[in-house]
């Protein structure tokens, strides 16, 4: 008896279309993760040189993969033209401004092909030239704010893009120096160094010049020498002239002596008459005495006087006659208290 499957070509149609579907599953995610069916838009870079490049290199900006290079050749400029693709995904990032850079590992553990996003806001046309961070344009791009680059944490990248400027500039510094040391540079070093030349130069022959002059300049110098001797020495003779009893003042006020010996006479007269004065004032103090005296017998003979008035002042027939009048000390005698 024979075996027969019921429905077998439905079966096996079945399988067929089912085989066929994971075929297609599987290259379509295949070909999503290989990006076969994604747009890519494409861009071009120049680089001095192609070292650190390969193709299939990712482009990447704070750590995911926003692209690739494509390919990269030697141009006519002996300059290095790399073209790389930026995913659809990321094309938004692509902004006014942008600028790529290689950094090399200087120890050989990788290099990496970044994306610096500009500032501005419109997009960045596919096929256009990014220019790099450290060309001319991009160096103008990061002064004038266009581009934010990030600070890296790669300690020996920093360490040696910080040598790298320093040694150029070293390097240019040697140069301007030999050159202007050579009299063929230009700028202010080499400028400076043909001022002193020069200014060497000048004073070579002056030196010459006055080597030869010496004898003359030594006599003009004695002869100057001669004449400060001679002026200081009629200075000296003036200094004592002046200090003398009968020197210049003397002479130039009293020529002939007659203001002198007359300002001498007045003062004698005055001098007689101070001792005349004298004379006086002990004469005088000798008669205070009887002056005081002659003064008391005058205040008695006014108090009698007052007395007198009183009396007839007050008339017996009148008053009582004369009031008892109170003794005082001649002392404490007063005029301004006398009544009249």
């Amino acid at each position: 008896m024979k075996f027969k499957i019921r429905f077998a070509d439905q079966i096996v149609g079945i399988l067929a279309i089912v085989a066929v579907a994971a075929l297609v599953f599987v290259i379509f995610m295949l070909g999503s993760r290989q990006r076969w069916f994604a747009r890519d838009y494409r861009f071009t870079a120049t680089f001095e040189s192609a070292t650190g490049l390969a193709v299939g290199m990712p482009l990447q900006y704070k750590g995911f993969t926003v692209g690739k290079i494509t390919s990269f050749s030697l141009n006519e400029r002996d300059t290095v033209d790399v073209k790389f693709s930026v995913y659809d995904t990321y094309y938004n990032r692509l902004r006014q401004g942008s600028v790529v850079e290689l950094i090399v590992n200087p120890i050989g553990l990788g290099n990496q092909f970044m994306l610096h996003p500009g500032n501005g806001t419109a997009l960045i046309t596919e096929g256009s030239e990014i220019p790099r961070v450290d060309s001319e344009e991009g160096k103008a791009l990061v002064d004038s704010g266009a581009v934010t680059i990030p600070k890296r944490d790669d300690t020996i990248t920093n360490i040696v893009a910080q040598v790298n400027p320093l040694l150029t500039n070293i390097n240019g510094t040697l140069y301007a120096l030999n050159d202007a040391l050579r009299g063929t540079g230009k700028g202010p070093l080499a400028e400076t160094m043909t001022g002193v030349a020069r200014t060497m130069t000048n004073v070579a022959d002056i030196s010459s010049g006055i080597s030869g002059n010496k004898d003359a300049m030594i006599a003009d110098v004695q002869t100057a020498l001669a004449q400060v001797q001679a002026i200081t020495a009629d200075i000296e003779a003036f200094t004592k002239t002046l200090q003398s009893v009968d020197g210049l003042v003397p002479r130039l006020v009293d020529p002939d002596g007659k203001i002198f010996s007359s300002i001498g006479a007045s003062l004698k007269e005055v001098e007689g008459t101070l001792g005349n004065v004298e004379d006086s004032s002990s004469i005088l103090k000798s008669q205070v005495p009887q002056i005081a005296r002659l003064i008391e017998d005058l205040r008695i003979a006014l108090v009698k006087g007052q007395d007198v008035l009183e009396a007839l002042r007050n008339n017996p027939i009148l008053k009582n006659g004369v009031p008892e009048r109170v003794q005082t000390d001649s002392s404490g005698t007063n005029s301004r208290d006398i009544e009249f």
